[in-house]
């Protein structure tokens, strides 16, 4: 025999541990048969043998490959089945029988069965292939399946699902992050938190990994952690979705020992001077003290005794809003577009103190404004108000300076002006 019929078979030798009588030219010559095509004759001679002796199992495997090469798949899993129950260890049958299980289908059976066998002999090459193959179909169908299944809203089979991938593949991180949806959806925070924690401990540098952490954190009311959270993902991918995140849990976090009166600002459909000073004074808190720090405290005679008070005297500090020369705040007058304009204005000089090239290119802005000229008392103001993306013109171009501020408005402002900040730290 010089060329072997079947050469991906594994010859059933028989180990040096077997205590039984027979000869291995026994074996050999009923193997020999099998390598030539002769199918029948081998099946006979490991027969033979099996009347012999029959716990014989290097000749259950030679019927085992026989059944195989004959295409009877079932026949042929049986046989290396008898096979290993004689010697759960012995690689001719565990290959044998790996590759009937993968001819009836039985990926995930053959894929366990493969990696014993490579597990007792790394040799095996070929083996070794299927077992990567294998492997990668596997967790691909249960990645789809645990997919598909989240979707249908069947969440424990997608959560069994991809808890059977992370085990085929335990270091792939976004596995974790995908299980962790589906623990939070079904309300599972804590156990949620723990997976997370585990994709990140895989890959600390996923913003996706780090924005639902947040959420999870935000969630469970662990505020701190999720402002910690979001401003890691912000930092490692930048966007909306991480900003808006960061400047709503810091806004409620900041909230929660204020007055009545902030948390009432955004239903305002006018927004006062005092008021718009204690959006900017919580919000913007950091960049104003740092404005003011060694700026003597001014003096008031119309704020003492306003709930905003403490605000009031740190915008004036940071010179972001004006004191008339009668030493007047004035909190209770209404903030109209043209005002904004200029406190926005003297807000973003500061932020350009920390990025230079952005405070040139907001300066260098000329938008077009249909109702203001360039000498115009707010003009250079709303031109970098606009310029910088924080206020936007109405239809025509116009800028509307008179038109009143709703405390929506400034709160939107109020926001973009922190983003903007966060950006450029």
């Amino acid at each position: 025999m010089t060329t072997p019929e079947y050469p991906d078979f594994i010859f059933p030798g028989i180990p040096t541990t077997y205590s039984g009588g027979l000869q291995l030219q026994d074996q050999q010559s009923a193997w020999a048969f099998l390598q030539t095509g002769d199918l029948n004759t081998a099946e006979l001679r490991f027969e033979e043998l099996l009347e012999v002796e029959n716990h014989f199992f290097p000749a259950m495997t030679g019927l085992g490959w026989v059944d195989l090469a004959e295409g009877r798949f079932q026949e042929a899993a049986d046989q290396f089945r008898l096979a290993l129950d004689q010697k759960k260890d012995y690689v001719p049958a565990l290959v044998g029988y790996g590759d009937a299980l993968y001819r009836l289908n039985d990926i995930v059976n053959a894929l366990q069965v493969f990696r014993r066998a490579v597990e007792s002999q790394p040799s095996l090459l070929r083996v070794e292939r299927l077992v990567a193959e294998l492997s990668l179909q596997v967790m691909t169908d249960r990645l789809v399946r645990a997919r598909q299944s989240g979707k249908d809203g069947r969440l424990t089979d997608s959560e069994q699902a991809y808890r059977e991938v992370i085990q085929a593949s335990p270091d792939s991180a976004f596995l974790y992050v995908e299980l962790a949806r589906i623990k939070q959806q079904q309300n599972e925070l804590p156990e949620a938190l723990v997976v997370i924690g585990q994709a990140l401990a895989l890959d600390d540098t996923s913003a996706e990994a780090f924005l639902l952490q947040g959420d999870l954190f935000e969630l469970n009311g662990e505020l701190e952690l999720a402002v910690s959270a979001y401003a890691r993902a912000n930092t490692i991918a930048p966007s909306e979705l991480t900003s808006d995140a960061l400047s709503r849990v810091r806004s409620v976090l900041r909230a929660v020992d204020l007055p009545m009166e902030y948390q009432e600002i955004v239903t305002k459909v006018e927004i006062t001077r005092g008021e718009l000073a204690a959006l900017l004074g919580v919000e913007l808190s950091e960049l104003l003290s740092d404005a003011g720090s060694g700026v003597s405290t001014p003096i008031f005679t119309d704020t003492r005794n306003h709930w905003a008070s403490q605000w009031v005297i740190e915008v004036a500090r940071a010179g972001v809003m004006r004191v008339d020369g009668r030493y007047q705040f004035e909190p209770e007058r209404v903030v109209r577009r043209g005002d904004l304009a200029e406190i926005i204005a003297a807000t973003l000089l500061l932020i350009a103190e920390i990025d230079p090239e952005s405070g040139r290119r907001w300066r260098a802005a000329r938008p077009r404004f249909t109702d203001l000229t360039s000498g115009h008392l707010n003009f250079d103001s709303a031109s970098i108000a606009v310029g910088a993306d924080i206020l936007d013109v109405y239809e025509n171009d116009r800028f509307s300076p008179i038109r009143v501020v709703s405390g929506r408005d400034a709160a939107d402002v109020v926001a973009k002006l922190t983003d903007l900040l966060e950006r450029v730290r």
